[in-house]
């Protein structure tokens, strides 16, 4: 028996494939009312709000034919439309090639910032990587290499000051100082020195990055594709929430008192909440649990009576003086995410749990609101005014549809810890028969559609393997 623990796209894929390889002793369990996880979709008054921004960027053959079958001519493919505000102004994005209408001040640090860290590698950034190695604790480890180092040596002052630290310390809750740069992949965009310079020049097109087109459905938000691969996958066990896992008899307890025992057991829960089931893990695993860190978000998703959004789907805000660090327009995708000729938007606020959140100038306790879907009147009152700002929005009274939402476990923090604490956990599962995996039960930076493949290829394992699996 194959147990999967999630039905968010790394459990619906595992047992999508799973079913398509002829395994059919499987059973999929899913805490929620109905499966997706973050890639779900909420329709209030007219208007339809994903959880946050969940665009797809598909980069395989394989994914792309699984999307294209799920859902037909229903998945569009959309030209990306993505931006920054900063300093009053609206510029393409990525910023490191895109200052062109920013003020002559900046423009001009950016490149000087740029030429002297492209020409000049003996003057580094003066902020040593010791900040990484004092929080590991350990003088023997390796330093390893700062996000802020790595910025700073890659793009210079200019763009590090007006928009990589200050976009990421929102972003991620904490100093970049405090990163290390195991995260960025395909994330951070290259520059060369003739793209900065004609970005300073020219207000040329956007076509960097790895997500300069992506797909998305035509209807229902990103909870069409979600419900279209539940249809594939067999009984989905609803409201079915783990609460205990006996590693010694593969046994897993849920909430209501039932138990499943298993040969092979896939968990996409948070890897700091399973390593918390585990019956009898020892000290070494639960002390490596305990240093994983994390970003929370609260969203706020609004239906707009008239769209002055001009066609961009998401926008990167790095000022500090604004709460949100992104917003974003889900009917600039999908047209039918709202009424005709008014908007579905997104604004997502970050903060790190059991700390103080930032907003703008002030600060606020990130307990205020425990239920979920709350929000604290204030961030709030701060969201709209910054929307108000950037011009989406003329008076409160546009809002014709709100939608508050908390999301727990948002962005995993790579900090000193996170590459060992990880590892300790995941090597010690594995030895237990438990695949963990997805954004979070690998504990990464990651996208849809790396959830999708790592289901595709942990059905393909435990195919293989055969283990209890009947046919």
């Amino acid at each position: 028996m194959v147990v999967i623990l999630g039905a968010g796209l790394a459990g619906l894929s595992t047992a999508y494939h799973l079913r398509r390889g002829g395994c059919r002793d499987l059973a999929l369990h899913e805490r929620e009312d109905r499966p997706g996880g973050l890639c779900r979709s909420e329709a209030r008054d007219g208007f339809t709000f994903d959880y946050t921004g969940h665009f797809l960027h598909l980069r395989t053959p394989e994914m792309k034919r699984l999307a294209s079958r799920l859902l037909g001519s229903e998945l569009a493919t959309v030209i990306r439309s993505s931006w920054i505000w900063s300093q009053g102004v609206f510029t393409r994005y990525p910023f490191q090639t895109h200052t062109f209408g920013l003020p002559v001040e900046t423009v001009k640090e950016v490149l000087l910032g740029y030429i002297q860290a492209r020409c000049c590698r003996s003057s580094r950034l003066q902020i040593p990587d010791s900040r990484l190695k004092s929080a590991i604790g350990n003088r023997q480890s390796a330093i390893p290499r700062s996000f802020e180092r790595w910025v700073y040596e890659t793009f210079g002052e200019g763009i590090a000051k007006h928009f990589m630290l200050p976009y990421n310390e929102k972003l991620w809750g904490i100093h970049p100082r405090l990163l290390t740069t195991e995260w960025m992949g395909r994330y951070v965009p290259p520059a060369s020195l003739e793209q900065v310079i004609e970005g300073a020049l020219t207000d040329k097109p956007a076509g960097e990055g790895y997500n300069a087109t992506f797909r998305y459905p035509c209807q229902g938000g990103i909870e069409s594709l979600v419900r279209a691969l539940a249809a594939r996958v067999g009984p989905i066990a609803l409201g079915s929430e783990a609460v205990g896992i006996d590693l010694r008899r593969r046994r897993v307890e849920f909430a209501d008192g039932s138990r499943a025992d298993y040969a092979a057991l896939v968990s996409t829960l948070p890897l700091p909440e399973l390593v918390a089931r585990l019956r009898g893990a020892p000290d070494r695993v639960r002390d490596a649990a305990a240093k994983l860190h994390w970003a929370s978000l609260f969203a706020l998703s609004l239906g707009l009576r008239a769209n002055r959004t001009e066609g961009r789907q998401w926008v990167y805000v790095p000022e500090r003086r604004f709460a949100f660090y992104r917003v974003g327009c889900f009917s600039n995708a999908a047209r039918a995410m709202a009424p005709p000729e008014q908007a579905a938007v997104w604004s997502e606020v970050s903060y790190v749990p059991h700390c103080r959140l930032p907003i703008a100038d002030c600060r606020l306790k990130s307990g205020i609101g425990n239920r979920k879907s709350e929000m604290p009147s204030m961030l709030r009152r701060q969201v709209l005014d910054g929307l108000k700002e950037m011009g989406w929005l003329r008076s409160h009274r546009d809002v014709a549809a709100e939608w508050p939402l908390e999301i727990p476990y948002a962005y995993v923090t790579y900090d000193a810890h996170h590459r060992r604490a990880t590892g300790t956990i995941l090597r010690y599962l594995a030895k237990h028969h438990i695949h963990s995996i997805g954004r979070y039960g690998r504990w990464e930076y990651s996208s849809m559609e790396d959830a999708l493949l790592q289901g595709r290829e942990t059905a393909q394992r435990l195919l293989v393997e055969g283990k209890g699996m009947g046919g």
